[in-house]
């Protein structure tokens, strides 16, 4: 039980002590910093939740537990947005080095955490927003049954290929993921919740990214939970939800991993045995179709660029600068000003920047909130940023 979370002791051992004691409440909540395991534990969950067996080791032979390892159970959905490509694209690279059954089971799921967002469930009706992406959805369903465990692969050769268009295909598919769950989804999981049947768990990631519609809804079902139904809310920023929310669940924090622990996870799970990267974030967005030194170059020179006076916002951010690149350059501008601070803190030297941390920050938390849940344009948006900061 929880084998495959890493460096979350604490957090760990109390949901054994309360999945052991049968004190789990029906709704919870995992909050934490990014790349800390919550996504890892809310899968972990389910499948214990479901087990026929008490023990629900990993290797547990029950029906649930073996279409949980695939991510393939009908009575489990999941909805909200992630790191989609990278985390497919970094456990490709691990099948490929080594093909084994930890790495095809890595592989498998990560893309049908991905599939697993256009359940059936969660569209019904909506078959016309589909179209555009269905091709995409066919293709990726039907060529990853040919990784599962036990499946003979066809040559070499053939393999790179068929991984290479798998990753071009959940790509693509990845742009059209919600980045907030709707209010219809929402409404749709209700429904679905409430027939009679199996024991069902909803994973909602990114709960604090829903419109005032959705969070509405949502809370409904908090209040009067169907008796089959488990909900795990995840989210980066705990401080962003409803406090009506919070009250209906019980929460469980996760902690930032440190350089080491880090380490010993891209050891462990992802097979670098000397990495250079100094955490999870750097390694996922290596294999983003960008360069994490640029990135970093990019941040730091918009801070000093709003700190110089006729620096006009076109003279700093490159008019190729893409949509896929706004939320990885908002949170590595988001840590170079707390390194900044930090440095600042040390000298004894305070600025304008420095001294208004605390609202730059929360001004980036919400151009990122207008980007993924209003879709607004992130040029608009970033030159908007400059603006407010330079003023």
């Amino acid at each position: 039980m929880f084998e495959n979370l890493l460096e979350q002791d604490t957090v760990k051992n109390r949901l054994v002590h309360d999945v052991k004691t049968q004190s789990l409440p029906s709704s919870i909540l995992f909050f934490g910093p990014a790349y800390s395991g919550k996504m890892t534990a809310a899968l972990e969950l389910a499948r214990t939740l479901t087990c026929a067996n008490k023990e629900a080791s990993w290797n547990c032979n029950c029906r649930s537990c073996r279409d949980h390892r695939v991510m393939n159970h009908p009575y489990t959905l999941l909805t909200g947005g992630r790191y989609f490509y990278e985390e497919i694209a970094a456990s490709a690279d691990v099948f490929l080095k080594n093909d084994n059954q930890v790495s095809r089971y890595m592989f498998v799921r990560n893309v049908r955490k991905l599939l697993k967002r256009f359940d059936t469930v969660l569209w019904e009706g909506e078959t016309a927003k589909l179209k555009k992406c269905q091709a995409q959805l066919t293709s990726i369903t039907d060529n990853i049954e040919l990784f599962l465990p036990g499946e003979e692969l066809p040559s070499e050769k053939k393999t790179e290929k068929l991984i290479s268009s798998l990753l071009a295909d959940c790509k693509k598919l990845a742009l059209a993921v919600p980045g907030s769950t709707p209010i219809n989804q929402i409404r749709r999981i209700s429904t679905w919740a409430h027939r009679a049947g199996e024991k069902k768990v909803v994973i909602l990631e990114n709960a604090d990214h829903m419109q005032e519609g959705a969070r509405n809804a949502l809370l409904k079902i908090l209040e009067e939970p169907p008796s089959n139904l488990h909900f795990i809310l995840v989210t980066t920023r705990f401080g962003a939800i409803l406090p009506t929310i919070k009250s209906r669940v019980r929460a469980y924090g996760f902690s930032r991993r440190n350089r080491d622990q880090s380490q010993m996870v891209l050891k462990r799970i992802f097979k670098q045995e000397e990495s250079s990267f100094q955490s999870l974030r750097e390694f996922f967005l290596s294999h983003h179709d960008l360069n994490y030194s640029q990135l970093r170059e990019q941040a730091e020179f918009f801070i000093s660029s709003v700190q110089k006076k006729n620096v006009l916002f076109h003279d700093v951010i490159p008019g190729s600068f893409g949509k896929d690149m706004f939320m990885p350059f908002l949170e590595e501008l988001s840590i170079q000003l707390n390194l900044l601070l930090k440095e600042s803190l040390q000298k004894g030297i305070n600025t304008q920047i420095t001294g208004n941390l605390s609202k730059w920050n929360n001004k980036i938390r919400n151009y990122s909130m207008n980007f993924e849940v209003l879709n607004q344009s992130h040029n608009l948006l970033l030159e908007s940023l400059y603006y407010e900061m330079k003023g």
